[in-house]
């Protein structure tokens, strides 16, 4: 690659050297530069250097934003004081262990809630989707994720209820297990999205309706969403159905208070304890959660170290087309300083001149950008808006980079003595 590029980059000012006639570049006291068109080049190359550079800022302000935003989105629950423990469903632990295991969790100190359900922050077990049918309406219905909880699940995650109530042991017909041999509906709680889904205005309209033809489902609650999976995915309309007795494909949470490091060394000291043959499979809700940001973070330090490579190149250019183009023009500034011209006025003039190219490379920067970034965000479900102040803020940037790449060079060549600038060859 080294060679490739050498030879590409090399090309060009070889080819062009090689053509100039010997006579005439030796009877010359000026250096050829090309003239009109080597000088468009030379600000071309310029142009595509600092649009890429903040093509890649614009790309990394976004991907910064938005990766703090998913991590930092409510999820319906809180992420820290939560871990959640896999493994209840090997084959080494039978029902009665699986009790053990649970009361043991609920009696350490600062635990709070022990619920267990199919899913949870992190994704579950195993997740399926089923659809309701509503009367009155043809064909199949909606399809609404189905999730099983048992004991405790709410009381660990802590949904916003928007109408109804929860399950509660008090209520016998909360209980589905059995419920086709009863020949009655399930009672469920569905989430806010399941309301629009299933035709419903508002939460206390859903309450008490029965849908479901020959799988009848009678809704008694109304939650806000619990966010459990990752930011990529759409967060789908769900309904609950509970199981008192925790016979499913179950999955461990524990709501508590205190120190997440020594409580998470408490579990797995019962966890050993109680099923010394099954490995320990408990973490953080954080950690959890912080596996399907892995990516994105790395795209955006990719991002970064790109933008940061991609400026130091546009630098890097920048300032030789400054040198150059300020050693071609030593006499004019002389001239320009013997007519008046301050300091400061020369300063300018050279500056707006070389910010010219930095400023024509928006032209390339922001529609890439643009397509660039919607194109990324339209992977999230909840995604920032691609607001313009991450595009004005990656110019502005710019424009500051170039300013103070050129402004030696500049100021080299306005403080020059006039009459050292009218000799000059």
């Amino acid at each position: 690659m080294a060679l490739v590029v050498g030879v590409v980059a090399g090309a060009y000012p070889a080819l062009l050297l090689s053509r100039f006639p010997a006579a005439a570049v030796l009877a010359s006291a000026r250096a050829p530069g090309g003239g009109r068109s080597g000088n468009r080049l030379r600000e071309a190359l310029v142009v595509l250097q600092f649009g890429l550079a903040t093509a890649f800022i614009i790309g990394t302000m976004v991907l910064v934003a938005q990766v703090r935003h998913v991590r930092e989105t409510d999820l319906g629950f809180a992420r820290q004081g939560l871990i959640v423990v896999r493994g209840l469903t090997d084959a080494q632990i039978d029902t009665a262990r699986v009790n053990r295991i649970l009361d043991a969790f609920r009696r350490l100190p600062g635990v709070q809630a022990v619920g267990i359900g199919d899913t949870a922050a992190g994704g579950g077990s195993e997740n399926s989707a089923n659809n309701v049918s509503i009367p009155g309406v043809p064909g199949e219905g909606p399809s609404l994720r189905n999730m099983l909880v048992g004991q405790g699940f709410f009381a660990a995650y802590h949904p916003r209820l928007l109408a109804g109530r929860l399950f509660d042991d008090a209520h016998g017909t909360d209980d589905s297990e059995g419920w086709r041999a009863r020949h009655a509906s399930r009672n469920v709680v569905i989430n806010r999205k399941a309301v629009a889904v299933l035709g419903f205005h508002s939460p206390q309209e859903a309450l008490g309706k029965t849908l479901g033809g020959a799988t009848p489902i009678t809704i008694i609650g109304v939650i806000d969403q619990l966010r459990f999976f990752s930011p990529r995915e759409p967060d789908a309309p769900a309904y609950y159905a509970y199981r008192r007795d925790g016979k499913f494909n179950l999955v461990a949470s524990i709501r508590f208070a205190g120190d997440p490091r020594a409580m998470l060394e408490q579990v797995r000291a019962n966890w050993r304890q109680l099923a010394p043959t099954v490995p320990f499979q408990g973490e953080s809700a954080d950690r959890n959660l912080a596996r399907f940001y892995e990516s994105d973070d790395r795209a955006t330090r990719l991002f970064g170290i790109g933008a940061g490579l991609a400026v130091l190149i546009g630098c890097v250019g920048l300032w030789g087309l400054a040198s150059f183009n300020t050693a071609r023009r030593v006499k004019e500034i002389g001239i320009r300083k013997v007519l008046g011209a301050s300091t400061g006025d020369i300063v300018r003039l050279l500056v707006g001149q070389f910010l010219r190219p930095v400023l024509l490379a928006n032209l390339i920067a922001w529609p890439l950008a643009y397509w660039a970034m919607r194109t990324w965000l339209a992977g999230f479900d909840d995604r920032i808006a691609l607001s313009p102040l991450y595009f004005i803020a990656a110019s502005l940037l710019s424009v500051a980079i170039a300013v103070v790449t050129v402004i030696g060079q500049s100021l080299r060549a306005s403080r020059a003595a006039p009459s050292w600038a009218l000799r000059h060859e």
